[in-house]
């Protein structure tokens, strides 16, 4: 009987049935399949009929996609509201990418102040501590976010849309700001980090983050378009092949 649950389930995903609650509901039919599979083994029918007997008894996967989906309860939130899961969640990932990197940042500086009140004394390799944690925010980190988002559409069979916007923001946002740590020239002056933000006036280190944008889509949003425009093609080969055999 498996012919019948993997593709329920692909259809309880695409409802925008939250993956965990597909699983457990195939899994809990694919039991019950089983058992009254047994029962009509028992009153005499061969296997495969009393196989076929039992997924008639079960039900059509449309009278149990149905089933599910009235319950609205079991809807995942991407599927609820894509707007908040893709739109603001994908900004506050970004939010978060930022307050990583001015934790990290504030970390070696607040671990080289010799005493609470005391002027910090950077390392040597703070300089290029500081390239590196620039480096991370602007392409590692959107790239992880980006594909995070990605991992998660398609584990929920979501359509392309919500993610691909989710994606942009992750990409353009994320690569387009600029850390600057700003060394007093006063002795006893404050030091500053400060965010900045390429595509604003007065652009600063546009080149580099067009870059950093380029490249978090190019690896992201780009391939996540062509797996969706290439999975939609085999699906509609495969339906133009199933309609060519006879009935």
């Amino acid at each position: 009987m498996p012919e019948m649950f993997g593709p329920l389930r692909h259809r309880l995903l695409t409802a925008g049935i939250a993956p965990r609650h597909a699983r457990r509901y195939v899994a809990e039919l694919r039991d019950h399949a089983a058992d009254l599979a047994d029962e009509e083994r028992a009153a005499g029918l061969a296997p495969d009929e009393a196989h076929s007997r039992a997924l008639a008894r079960l039900g059509t996967a449309d009278d149990l996609v149905r089933a599910m989906v009235a319950r609205g309860d079991f809807r995942s939130w991407g599927a609820r509201a894509p707007w908040a899961v893709y739109g603001l969640g994908s900004m506050l990932g970004v939010a978060m990418t930022y307050g990583l990197a001015i934790a990290a940042v504030a970390a070696i500086v607040e671990t080289h102040r010799p005493t609470p009140e005391a002027r910090p004394v950077l390392p040597d390799w703070f300089d290029s501590a500081f390239a590196t944690i620039t480096y991370v925010h602007g392409l590692v980190l959107p790239l992880a976010l980006a594909a995070v988002f990605a991992w998660m559409a398609t584990r929920q069979r979501m359509a392309a849309l919500w993610p691909s916007v989710a994606m942009l923001i992750v990409g353009i946002v994320g690569g387009s700001g600029t850390l600057d740590f700003i060394r007093p020239t006063d002795p006893h002056g404050i030091m500053e980090l400060e965010i900045r933000f390429a595509l604003a006036t007065p652009w600063p280190g546009l080149n580099d983050c067009l870059r950093h944008i380029a490249i978090n889509l190019l690896l992201t949003l780009a391939p996540y378009v062509a797996w969706h425009v290439w999975r939609k093609a085999v699906t509609e080969y495969a339906s133009d092949d199933d309609a060519l055999i006879p009935s």
